[in-house]
């Protein structure tokens, strides 16, 4: 597995490193980090540094002491070189272990392999090439190093039914080389309802990285359309471009919060009378089943991983009409939460929530490792 961090992969690896323990199956982190990042004091030279490292085709893995002093699987500079070894030579790096584990989970692709062992990969999507304007990852780079990681995993492993088949389809792939797990959201209310509230409730919430791939202009200005009295809420940082959040005269306010702990965002989402995810692309959409999970109804887009996901318990709009998200976003704003079509939905979100309960999960989970290793 890849190491700890502060993204939504790095919550996907944590999950599954948790649920992993919970059946039995031990797991390390590959700690990849530069022992001595500020050990060159000039760029140039750092930039060198790695490219010489980047020209070794293997790499060995050593157990080092980590920060509580336990060992761990070591390799310096690992992800940061393997990419200026992909990216200037075009070949992936391999890493060998003087005892390889029984299967190497990379939670990402990355352009490297585990010799020795089995090696599993998970794509959470592939917007870059599916969407290439909404990311700034290069596609063409993006589509040959998944191509050539499906040619050497042994397994492929998803997050949703539409990614798969996309995989299947795009990538080419033997369907039974690409298995789908979902992901699991496991929420501790009580510790959710005891963090500080960050945000008004009864407001209006959208989750995410603020750009344009979340639709961000579009839904800013459907909740001017809509004339709602409520706060529209965006938390999350900022993406790679910077759309427009002015909003026009009228009765609404726009809330921008950059960054929030973890209880706080699922706090203010609980607290919130609708999530409004008009996403252009996802790969699954986290926040649409935290939603539900909290009882809090939902307005996402029609089609792709985002309705899949949402599994008919949302109110779906097309992404591209700022009229239809307006019409969704009024037709739920003068209705009580617990009444009508918002009760209906918090009704049918929590039933389907229960498909990616921790319990669902570890459940597909422990039925894929039995078929790896049988």
């Amino acid at each position: 597995m890849g190491s700890r961090g502060g993204t939504g992969v790095a919550r996907y690896t944590r999950d599954l490193a948790d649920c992993l323990h919970e059946i039995g199956v031990s797991t390390a982190f590959l700690d990849g980090r530069d022992e001595n990042p500020g050990k060159l004091s000039f760029r140039e030279l750092e930039k060198a540094y790695r490219l010489v490292r980047a020209l070794r085709s293997q790499r060995h893995i050593i157990d080092r002491p980590d920060t509580q002093g336990h060992t761990a699987p070591s390799c310096v500079d690992l992800y940061r070189t393997a990419h200026v070894r992909y990216k200037t030579f075009g070949r992936l790096t391999s890493l060998r272990a003087d005892t390889p584990p029984t299967l190497m989970h990379w939670t990402y692709p990355l352009p490297m392999v585990l010799q020795g062992c089995m090696n599993v990969v998970t794509i959470h999507d592939l917007v870059p090439i599916l969407n290439p304007g909404l990311t700034g990852i290069d596609p063409g780079r993006f589509e040959r190093l998944l191509r050539e990681l499906v040619t050497r995993m042994d397994r492929i492993v998803t997050v949703s039914e539409t990614v798969r088949q996309q995989i299947i389809d795009i990538l080419d792939v033997a369907p039974e080389r690409v298995v789908n797990l979902y992901q699991m959201v496991d929420i501790d209310i009580t510790a959710v309802m005891a963090s500080p509230r960050i945000v008004p409730p009864g407001s209006l919430i959208h989750i995410g990285r603020v750009e344009s791939r979340k639709n961000i202009a579009r839904l800013v200005a459907a909740y001017a359309r809509s004339r709602s009295h409520r706060p529209l809420v965006l938390v999350g940082p900022d993406g790679d471009d910077r759309p427009d959040l002015s909003l026009p005269d009228g009765p609404g306010r726009l809330i921008r919060l950059p960054w929030s702990s973890r209880l706080q965002l699922l706090r203010g989402l609980a607290e919130a009378h609708a999530l409004v995810f008009p996403s252009l692309a996802e790969g699954f959409g986290l926040p649409i089943i935290e939603a539900m999970a909290l009882g809090t109804p939902v307005i996402t887009s029609r089609g792709g991983a985002t309705e899949e996901i949402a599994g008919g318990a949302a109110r779906l709009v097309d992404p591209f009409d700022v009229d239809d998200i307006a019409g969704a976003i009024s037709e739920l704003d003068g209705v009580d939460k617990t009444c009508g079509v918002c009760g209906d939905l918090v009704r049918r979100g929590y039933v389907r929530a229960k498909f990616f309960s921790r319990q669902a999960y570890t459940a597909r989970l422990a039925a894929f490792h039995a078929r790896l290793t049988a």
